[in-house]
């Protein structure tokens, strides 16, 4: 199983849930703690107060950079009518990861799949009803993101607003996995942390 292509196609939060149900398996824990941190189990409960926070900013529109399904599910039970969730999709997804995507999104919230490297339009995404949300995990304080997520950051750094970055796990220590890249501090606003 990779990991870290099955986070591309439905989220960190959503892929951490999955593996929380299988975390009794020594095979899967071994092959799991090489990719991503192990997730813990309250990763739904998590996902809930993220999607909280998140509408607690006043925003209507949510700029994704990756297709968190757990959160935009959490966004979908709380959110006003008008809220959009727009999700970067990577460049390099195959069609068929594409199409799982769209598949899985959540049908009760306004999501609009926006590839990249497209920008949201200027008329209707900006800094006082949009926010670029960023999901990875911190290892100490250290934003850590995938590949693709890191190359979104940078694509999209010149939207004025808000840039908060929301891990689905921290980690007490700076520990890096596989492929995993950390955020400059000067590319997020605000980071989440569950209370």
């Amino acid at each position: 199983m990779d990991l870290q292509r099955t986070a591309k196609e439905i989220g960190l939060f959503e892929t951490a849930a999955n593996m929380a149900k299988v975390m009794s398996s020594a095979d899967v824990v071994q092959k799991v703690g090489a990719a991503m941190p192990l997730p813990d189990d309250d990763v739904s409960a998590r996902a809930k107060l993220a999607a909280e926070w998140l509408y607690g900013k006043g925003k209507t529109k949510y700029f994704f950079l990756s297709p968190e399904i757990a959160v935009i599910h959490e966004l979908e039970l709380i959110a006003d009518k008008g809220t959009e969730v727009i999700v970067a999709v990577p460049f390099d997804i195959d069609n068929d990861a594409k199409e799982r995507m769209i598949n899985n999104v959540p049908q009760g919230i306004k999501v609009t799949m926006l590839e990249e490297p497209n920008f949201p339009p200027p008329r209707s995404f900006f800094p006082s009803n949009g926010i670029i949300v960023i999901f990875g995990y911190l290892g100490g304080d250290r934003a850590m993101v995938l590949p693709e997520t890191y190359r979104m950051v940078e694509h999209y750094s010149g939207f004025r607003g808000k840039k908060v970055f929301i891990p689905y796990k921290e980690l007490n220590a700076a520990e890096r996995y596989d492929s995993w890249r950390e955020l400059n501090e000067q590319r997020i606003t605000e980071k989440w942390r569950k209370q």
